[in-house]
């Protein structure tokens, strides 16, 4: 439900490390953030998105979009359903940001 990132400013991320602590930024993530989030992140794994695991976290509906929306690009041989599993195909990687984009809420 967070995202964490290091600070920009490389001077004090440097002097904050030489102080053992490790400097970030953080925000807490709206329930749409996350499920954005996991579809981006999932889709670059091997595994691809698990839509059960989107119907348990975030509901049956939001499940059922995503599935729509992934069928345009399953019929355009970008991504593969296996179960309950989406993934990128080998065509698909070269698109993976406009795909993860498509499917955004």
């Amino acid at each position: 439900n967070k995202r964490r990132w290091n600070i920009a400013n490389n001077a004090l991320y440097v002097q904050s490390i030489e102080q053992n602590t490790i400097p970030f930024e953080e925000e807490i993530l709206t329930s749409i953030q996350q499920l954005n989030e996991y579809i981006m992140i999932s889709l670059r794994t091997m595994e691809g998105i698990d839509l059960n695991r989107i119907a348990s976290a975030f509901g049956k509906e939001k499940r059922q979009v995503v599935a729509e929306v992934a069928q345009q690009f399953i019929d355009k041989n970008l991504l593969i359903k296996k179960d309950e599993n989406i993934s990128l195909t080998r065509n698909g990687k070269f698109l993976a940001d406009g795909i993860a984009a498509d499917l955004f809420f």
